[in-house]
């Protein structure tokens, strides 16, 4: 009976440890240098603690750094929305966006407060969505009749806002993750080499962030996989999804990543 307990205890010091340092190498890792241009972070959709992260460093990169252009995961036309709200007086068009998201991961208080740090801390920002056209029946309808109204009909907004709507309609219509990963990249890379080389910072959910993975159906690389054949070394990479799992699971992920 002694020995049994002798060992739980020496079992529970070996866990108790092991997660003291996957905690240590999730929290710690390398900082960027300043070399890097694109700073990705994966996160799991609609924690508190991980938005209050990405809050924090994209305020470090805004305020330290001079950092204005915030690439999400969203449709273009979303992205673009928000664009307008920052500059606006009311919260009229971020409801009407967080209405949109409804079903979603996104359609939660913490999702709306994160946007609405953004504006109050950091309010230069410019979003960029490189996602394909989500809700494209309801956001994607209503910026089109935004621009039409705005006599932006003839525009390369326009232009982009249809081009986000067809792929949304595709993917929907075709359940075809594969083409959403590729996609992904190609809008990510028209947005950024519009840009001519200014810091970037992302946020995207981890399976599109792995600079080594595949997609999450591993028939392509993901997102920043591909990312990287473009840009090489000045992509930098940081999971944070860790933040949202139980110690176990983070001794799971620090395993995996350190393979």
């Amino acid at each position: 009976m002694r020995l049994m307990e002798k060992n739980k205890h020496v079992l529970s010091l070996v866990m108790f440890f092991i997660l003291l340092i996957a905690l240590n190498a999730c929290s710690s890792s390398s900082a960027p240098d300043s070399e890097k241009k694109i700073f990705l972070y994966g996160e799991r959709h609609g924690v508190e603690k991980i938005l209050q992260k990405e809050l924090e460093l994209w305020c470090e990169y805004y305020s330290n750094k001079n950092m204005r252009h915030l690439f999400v995961e969203l449709p273009y036309y979303t992205a673009e929305f928000l664009n307008i709200w920052m500059k606006s007086d009311s919260d009229e068009i971020l409801d009407e966006l967080y209405n949109d998201w409804m079903g979603t991961a996104s359609h939660n208080p913490y999702t709306k407060e994160f946007y609405k740090n953004i504006k109050s801390k950091c309010p230069e920002t410019i979003f960029h969505g490189t996602d394909v056209g989500h809700q494209f029946h309801t956001t994607g309808e209503r910026f089109l009749k935004y621009l039409e109204d705005n006599n932006l009909k003839d525009t390369e907004q326009y232009r982009l806002t249809q081009e986000s709507i067809e792929q949304g309609k595709y993917f929907y219509e075709n359940s075809d993750d594969v083409y959403r990963e590729n996609k992904m990249a190609e809008n990510f890379i028209r947005e950024y080499d519009a840009l001519n080389g200014e810091n970037i910072m992302g946020i995207y959910g981890s399976a599109h962030t792995g600079l080594d993975d595949m997609d999450f159906t591993n028939s392509v690389p993901c997102m920043a996989n591909q990312l990287e054949d473009v840009y090489k070394d000045i992509i930098y990479s940081e999971n944070l999804s860790w933040m949202a799992m139980n110690p176990f699971e983070r001794i799971v992920f620090w395993i995996l990543e350190k393979r």
